[in-house]
């Protein structure tokens, strides 16, 4: 009998050993064989920096205001008789708006005609007093030379002339006070009135014909809601709020460009006319205003602006795209391509202009800057670079 019949289970056990063996030896191959190979590189996108002029622009957000704007009040007592215009109406300069009742002031200024009319009556008649009282005294003056007359009577004809030349200087200075008063009613009665101190719309209407107005509220408040208030548009202000880092960089003649939401396709063109020179002490912001022609009348007060002041020029500046900036806590890096490794590379960051952004440190522009897949890298890991060709300018 052979020794498989008589001892089989051993015989199997040697088989599994066998087996065994033969399949740890093959898997130890193959493992040594994939470490002997090299491991796959990640394919990267990736772009040159643009060396290029910038234009530097700070960006600021503000309201649109018109140019002038006034509250339109009576500067006398009276009703509202008549209301020429209405909210939304375009207005002349020196165009009648409201009309006051002006009945009582037609009253005053015919009634100061009339007491200047019998003021220069007066002043007639006094002076026919004084060319008598003149000759008199011209007569006297002869006379007593030759001692036909009394020094009495000389000094009599004097003091005539006196009184009478006084009585004229003083219906003289009467006449000045009518002419005053009549100055003055007629003022009142073109004051009845109201006409547009310049041209603009109508913005509010206040008050409704038949309201009683007084002289007196716009005397006492600047504030007060007047019957009117006009808004001059031809030319429109935007205040912006610079903070106190931008200051030095704003000053009065630079170039602005404002977008407005009501018109996102069109750019509107400012220039910075005045500059507070004073800062607010709660935001640390210095009050910046900037004038844009508005001669078509698009641009509104209220509106919401976004507005670029173009404040200088970098030459030559290192430029990326936005998206190839990674960012860890306070630190800026890059990861740029060297020797067919990625590199992680600080730096610091300057303007944007678009999808573009200024290094103004830590990199010189001759390298190969990773956009597309840095977050699959790190640093030292090998890397099969692919071209790209964004556009400055895109998102």
């Amino acid at each position: 009998m052979s020794q498989m019949t008589r001892h089989p289970f051993v015989f199997l056990g040697l088989l599994i050993v066998l087996a065994v063996t033969a399949l740890v030896a093959f898997r130890l191959n193959t493992i040594t064989t994939v470490e002997e190979q090299e491991p796959p590189r990640i394919v990267v996108g990736t772009v040159s920096p643009l060396k290029e002029d910038l234009d530097i622009h700070l960006t600021y957000t503000g309201d649109i205001s018109p140019n002038q704007i006034v509250n339109l009040f009576s500067r006398v007592d009276g009703y509202i008789t008549k209301l020429h215009v209405d909210k939304g109406d375009f207005v002349t300069r020196n165009q009648v708006l409201v009309e006051i009742d002006h009945t009582d002031y037609q009253h005053a200024v015919n009634q100061a005609k009339a007491n200047l009319a019998a003021g220069h009556a007066r002043v007639s008649q006094q002076n026919a007093a004084l060319r008598n009282t003149k000759l008199t005294l011209d007569r006297m003056q002869a006379l007593i030379e030759d001692q036909f007359v009394s020094q009495q009577e000389f000094d009599n004809a004097q003091v005539n002339f006196d009184a009478t030349a006084a009585g004229l200087a003083s219906l003289q200075a009467q006449v000045k006070q009518m002419e005053v008063a009549l100055a003055q009613a007629e003022t009142n009665l073109a004051y009845c009135y109201i006409r547009a101190p310049f041209a603009g719309y109508i913005a509010e209407r206040n008050l409704d014909t038949g309201a009683y107005v007084t002289g007196a509220t716009a005397s006492t408040s600047t504030m007060s809601r007047g019957i009117l208030s006009l808004h001059d548009i031809s030319t429109v202000r935007v205040l912006i709020e610079v903070v106190e880092k931008d200051i030095p960089l704003v000053k009065i003649g630079q170039k602005a460009v404002l977008r407005a939401e009501a018109y996102p396709e069109q750019l509107f063109e400012g220039t910075v006319t005045r500059i507070v020179q004073a800062l607010n002490r709660t935001t640390r912001t210095m009050t910046v205003e900037i004038d844009l022609p508005n001669p078509d009348r698009r641009l509104k007060g209220g509106m919401f602006a976004r507005v670029d002041v173009m404040v200088g020029t970098h030459p030559h500046a290192v430029q990326i795209p936005i998206d190839a900036i990674s960012r860890l806590e306070d630190a800026q890096y890059v990861f740029v391509v060297r020797e067919g490794q990625a590199r992680r590379v600080s730096v610091e960051t300057g303007s944007r202009s678009h999808n573009y952004v200024e290094i103004t440190d830590g990199l010189t522009g001759d390298e190969e800057v990773i956009v597309s897949g840095k977050d699959l890298v790190h640093d030292g890991i090998p890397v099969q670079t692919q071209s790209l060709h964004p556009v400055k300018g895109e998102a």
